[in-house]
């Protein structure tokens, strides 16, 4: 539906909205609420509209950038509480309800009541907002319920109205996407802080250059007949020795930033006829397969798309039998970082357990042995070859690798190795991680 659509179908509220703040905490975590939400008009350069409803509105200084199959930005103020790097409850909640395009709910928190509404997977203009009273979120929710057509409605069980369901909000919030604020305006101070100490190093320069002068104008240098020196035959310097394995791992964050874009990119993309695969990543990049579903995904339909998205970073290549294709978004090398382990295989081993049994994760680990260089042909140990303990591990899981982070950073000497999503509806477990932890 299009945003006139929305906007024609919100019911006009006769009362004003009457938020008490912009804070709200949900299990010991601060959520940012009452934010003023807008869908996106240019998605591949959002900043100029931003700024522009920014420049408009009173004291907003912060706002997040919602990207789903339909993009939107929240504009938020600091004098309501709002902080950057603050997550959003509204997109972290729709994030978590995504099997509903429309949704009106209403929950219960320290702060108050709390009221949210997304229509067409768009969280409403100013349906984001935070009562200090029941009456007054019953009263906003009576009002929405004027239009028709809702996929769920969710309110206190209290309530007791008829076609509701309820849903703890505690659970949503931490199974959501976490949509932060930001500053409109950080990157610009930080290139005027760049430039402010770019020109006191030129003027500390031009000083020291200037004293250099000085000096030399008073004391002239002596000029010293040198001795010739005898030949010294230098010595053959040994060969540098080859970096361990932790001394050069991709970056988790950085490995998981470029997949979590990519995958959402390639899980956009659809031909009539033809149904997307696995989608993987390593640390080369990302790539998945389309399979020509009987008679009806014809070849054509596959290049006209092609030719229609116009792809940039991605490149599909057709087999010869036309029967699948393959895509694929190579990374422009990723940064890497030095971990060194600090728990031995021992200590390892007791930490994953006690994980598994703590959190019930479907984690499968075992210990292993990597030779380098490797054994010969024959089977045969190479001179120098060193050896290092590590515990390879992988997992089957709903949740998002930015909601595996805190496992992932735990461990020093971590490496992720394969990140695979499964766009299927057909199960629970979308994402599979693989990696592996070196034990001192």
């Amino acid at each position: 539906m299009a945003e006139e659509e929305l906007t024609a179908q919100a019911p006009d509220f006769t009362q004003p909205t009457r938020s008490i703040g912009g804070v709200v905490t949900v299990d010991d975590q601060k959520f940012a609420v009452g934010l003023m939400w807008q869908p996106i008009q240019n998605i591949d350069d959002p900043n100029p509209e931003i700024r522009e409803t920014m420049e408009s509105e009173p004291d907003a200084d912060l706002y997040c950038l919602r990207q789903t199959s339909v993009s939107q930005y929240g504009v938020g103020r600091s004098a309501l509480g709002h902080r950057d790097g603050m997550p959003s409850l509204a997109a972290s909640v729709a994030s978590a309800l995504s099997q509903y395009e429309s949704f009106c709910a209403v929950f219960q928190v320290e702060e108050g009541w709390w009221f949210v509404a997304v229509r067409n997977g768009l969280i409403l203009a100013e349906e984001d907002v935070l009562f200090a009273t029941e009456e007054e979120a019953q009263r906003a929710y009576s009002s929405m319920m004027a239009v028709p057509d809702w996929d769920a409605c969710i309110v206190p069980a209290s309530w007791n109205i008829e076609g509701t369901i309820q849903q703890s909000l505690e659970e949503l919030a931490a199974k959501g996407r976490k949509v932060r604020l930001q500053e409109i305006n950080a990157a610009h101070r930080t290139y005027f802080l760049l430039f402010i100490a770019i020109v006191i190093l030129l003027a500390l320069a031009g000083f020291i250059y200037m004293l250099v002068g000085l000096w030399r104008s008073v004391f002239p240098p002596q000029t010293i007949q040198s001795v010739q020196a005898p030949q010294v035959i230098q010595p053959v310097a040994p060969a540098p020795e080859k970096p361990k394995p932790w001394e050069k791992m991709v970056d988790t964050r950085a490995f998981i930033e470029e997949c979590w874009d990519d995958v959402y990119q390639i899980k956009s993309i659809s031909f009539p006829g033809w149904k997307i695969g696995l989608i993987v990543c390593t640390p080369e990049g990302v790539s998945t397969t389309w399979t020509k579903e009987a008679k009806e995904g014809l070849l054509s339909w596959m290049r006209f798309g092609i030719a229609e998205y116009q792809f940039t970073d991605l490149f599909v290549d057709i087999a010869p039998s036309g029967a699948t294709a393959t895509g694929t978004v190579a990374f422009a090398g990723l940064p890497v970082v030095a971990s060194l382990p600090t728990l031995t295989a021992q200590q390892l081993t007791e930490d994953l357990i006690e994980i598994q049994q703590l959190t019930g994760l479907n984690l499968q680990f075992g210990q292993q042995t990597l030779l380098d260089p490797p054994n010969r042909a024959d089977g045969s140990r190479p001179p120098n070859q060193k050896s290092y303990t590590y515990f390879a591990f992988s997992t089957n899981s709903d949740y998002t690798p930015w909601e595996w982070i805190k496992f992932f950073e735990k461990f020093s000497g971590f490496e992720l190795t394969k990140i695979e999503y499964n766009p299927s509806n057909d199960t629970t477990t979308k994402w599979k991680y693989e990696g592996r932890i070196y034990a001192k």
